[in-house]
């Protein structure tokens, strides 16, 4: 599904203009967006948990140039399904 079909698919489903249904989806993505990058947790239910957390930094050996190298520390976002989105992907 493109951006497009989405918010199509928003406006046909809540009635309203294509315009307004893009920018329900920007506030949407943007807040979870800033929540995420201040360090917070977002939880949708029915959908899942979004969750920054932070790499170590490590070591590891390059065996082309056969030199230790220090990768430093980085946040990266874990993603946790809800157990009805589970449910819902797994009907049978």
């Amino acid at each position: 599904m493109t951006n497009t079909e989405f918010l199509e698919k928003i406006s046909q489903k809540t009635r309203l203009e294509m315009g307004a249904a893009k920018e329900l989806s920007s506030l949407l993505i943007g807040t979870v967006l800033e929540e995420i990058a201040d360090g917070n947790s977002v939880t949708i239910q029915g959908f899942g948990s979004f969750e920054p957390r932070e790499k170590a930094s490590r070591r590891i050996y390059n065996p082309t140039s056969k030199i230790y190298m220090v990768v430093p520390s980085k946040t990266t976002l874990n993603y946790k399904m809800s157990g009805a989105l589970k449910t819902q992907l797994n009907k049978e």
